[in-house]
């Protein structure tokens, strides 16, 4: 048991010290649930605050909203980590999720996903 703790330890403060290998880790989780015609959606975010868009303001890491996209078409700003995309009609549907500053420039990290109505 020591051991197992001291190797998580160490991998911890690897990540921690070598920003390169924490940035694959994935910081946005996406769970969805199809509901009739409507997709709810939920996210985790780690080290995240949605903020409202705003040009004017100056870009600060961790701060900014999605950008929703259905069949490769930005639809909609989403300034909520849980939402409902509403009357969909059938069939078999992609969603992208992009994660953006307040000024709509991208983290470069994005969620996609296929529902079927």
């Amino acid at each position: 048991m020591k051991k197992m703790i001291l190797v998580i330890t160490s991998l911890i403060f690897f990540m921690m010290v070598n920003p390169a290998m924490a940035s694959n880790i994935n910081p946005m989780s996406v769970k969805h649930q199809v509901k009739g015609k409507d997709i709810y959606v939920e996210c985790v975010i780690s080290n995240f605050t949605f903020s409202k868009k705003d040009h004017k303001k100056i870009n600060q890491n961790g701060f900014g909203y999605m950008q929703l996209y259905l069949n490769n078409q930005k639809i909609d700003n989403i300034y909520t980590a849980a939402f409902i995309v509403k009357g969909l009609p059938a069939g078999k549907h992609q969603i992208k999720l992009e994660l953006v500053h307040n000024d709509g420039t991208p983290y470069n990290i994005q969620k996609e996903f296929d529902v079927t109505i």
